[in-house]
């Protein structure tokens, strides 16, 4: 066993101080990156192989980097030697030694969180090489770790009044953006994807945790556990980063590695868009996010989920401001209706002070480039393929997916009453036919392939089938076929 120890040099004042260096003098609307410190490893496994019949740790490292918050690995290049054929291979064990909190990365997740890792709690992380069974050419070399510092910023707060009143709060649809500093939501688009701001937006949007857990005493964040993180998938962010009432962003996540969930399976709720911002009647707004914290809060909720209620100010082209307490954090945060229900905008600029005419700022949700972003959804937030031949009563037939996910169980349905709104919630997605039946499942190769045969009945003669296929998370497009 191999090992890294970082001593305390850097990880005190003097990387406070480069990370405060770090931070630009100034930042559009409320984004708080997370501070951190890169330190570099030298480490490589070498290539390696298993010729048993058991999966067996062939390589392991130690890494422990002394005064951290926390930590997050990152590798120069990574091989795991996988069997696309069945989707399996070798995969890295990542556990931090403080909580026990471990990730497991294959041949396609580690793809999946670009050559890196969830976040750890802890100053040390154990990291293991698992080959599988008759693998060869199995390889790991580390390139760096971002260690978490403490955190004695106070970003800016932007409180309607006098005094800090969002007190921490437990909704199922809001995530932290790491490590920008910033929230984001789960909305009703079919995969059921993410809103958050489009300053937020950069390529330091990385990853969204759920159910984090409060801050150490001096404000520097903890994080859950890797099941309850979740990397975004850089091909499917549409954004644009702008001045208020210009500022939206709109992107997905791939599964949990740990639970093979996505993000809504997981959480199990999510916010209903509203078509355009109401005109100002006297609306109550509730604005739920992960701002900064300062002026006798406590530092323990310093980054973690607050909420604030406060009053609709006003609605004018896309812009829609409101009276709710804020903070740097708070950028891409829901703007909440609470008459209704319906989420009205996203919350990306500052404004909110000791005035009673201030108030803080975001993007109406009836902006045309957001509407039309969300109409044509990239990457995890866009449909994958789906094949369906002629249809012969009588006759055998092959449906075929592609662009799946690699190991992932596809199930095939079929409609005889069109197309309409399906929520499933237990697969996390919404359909886009009505009433499903399940033809068959199967599973996905490692290239993201998939296929099922079966017999078209006799009696299906005359009827018209309306088809899509669903993963976890994910479904296909729609494809529609008279059984000849």
């Amino acid at each position: 066993m191999n090992g890294h120890h970082l001593g305390r040099t850097g990880l005190t004042r003097g990387l406070f101080l480069s990370a405060m260096l770090a931070l630009p003098a100034a930042a559009l609307g409320q984004a708080q990156p997370v501070p951190s410190k890169p330190v570099d490893l030298n480490s490589d496994s070498g290539l390696l192989s298993n010729s048993g019949n058991e999966p067996r740790v062939v390589w392991s490292e130690i890494i422990e980097a002394r005064g951290a918050g926390w930590l997050r690995l990152y590798f120069e290049s990574v091989d795991l030697d996988p069997d696309y054929a069945t989707a399996e291979s070798s995969i890295i064990r990542i556990m931090s030694l403080e909580d026990g909190g471990t990730q497991n990365l294959n041949a396609w997740t580690i793809k999946e969180w670009y050559n890196s890792t969830a976040y750890f709690n802890g100053e040390t992380l154990s990291v293991e090489l698992i080959a599988r069974p008759g693998s060869r050419n199995n390889r790991v070399v580390l390139d760096h770790i971002d260690v978490g510092i403490v955190d004695e910023t106070v970003g800016p707060a932007t409180i309607c009044g006098t005094t800090d009143d969002r007190v921490p709060s437990a909704d199922a649809r809001s995530g932290r953006a790491m490590p920008i500093g910033c929230s984001a939501w789960l909305i009703n688009d079919s995969n059921h994807q993410f809103i958050t701001a489009g300053h937020c937006s950069s390529s330091s949007l990385q990853v969204i945790q759920f159910n984090v857990p409060l801050s150490d005493g001096n404000g520097t964040p903890r994080n859950p556990g890797p099941e309850d993180q979740y990397s975004v998938d850089i091909a499917s962010k549409q954004s644009q980063s702008g001045s208020i009432g210009q500022d939206w962003g709109y992107f997905g996540v791939f599964r949990n590695t740990e639970t093979g969930l996505s993000a809504y399976q997981a959480q199990g709720e999510f916010h209903v868009l509203a078509s355009t911002p109401p005109q100002v009647n006297g609306q109550t707004i509730n604005i739920t996010g992960y701002g900064t914290t300062g002026n006798g809060v406590p530092r323990e909720w310093n980054q973690v989920q607050k909420i604030h209620t406060g009053p609709f100010w006003q609605f004018s082209g896309t812009t829609i401001r409101y009276r709710v307490d804020t903070s740097g954090g708070n950028s891409g945060s829901c703007v909440l209706d609470e008459s209704t229900g319906l989420a009205i905008g996203v919350h990306t600029h500052a404004g909110c002070d000791s005035s009673s005419n201030s108030s803080n700022q975001g993007t109406g949700i009836n902006h045309t480039g957001w509407q039309t972003a969300l109409a044509n959804p990239r990457g995890v937030c866009a449909p994958f393929t789906l094949t369906v031949p002629s249809l012969f009563a009588g006759q055998q037939a092959t449906f075929q997916a592609a662009q799946a996910s690699a190991g992932q169980t596809v199930y095939f349905l079929y409609s005889l009453q069109g197309t309409g709104e399906t929520l499933l919630p237990n697969m996390g997605v919404t359909l886009g036919i009505l009433n499903p039946k399940l033809g068959g499942s199967a599973v996905a190769d490692g290239n993201g392939n998939v296929s099922m045969t079966r017999l078209i009945p006799q009696m299906a003669r005359g009827a018209t089938l309306t088809l899509q296929a669903i993963e976890a998370g994910r479904v296909s497009t729609i494809s529609t076929r008279l059984v000849n």
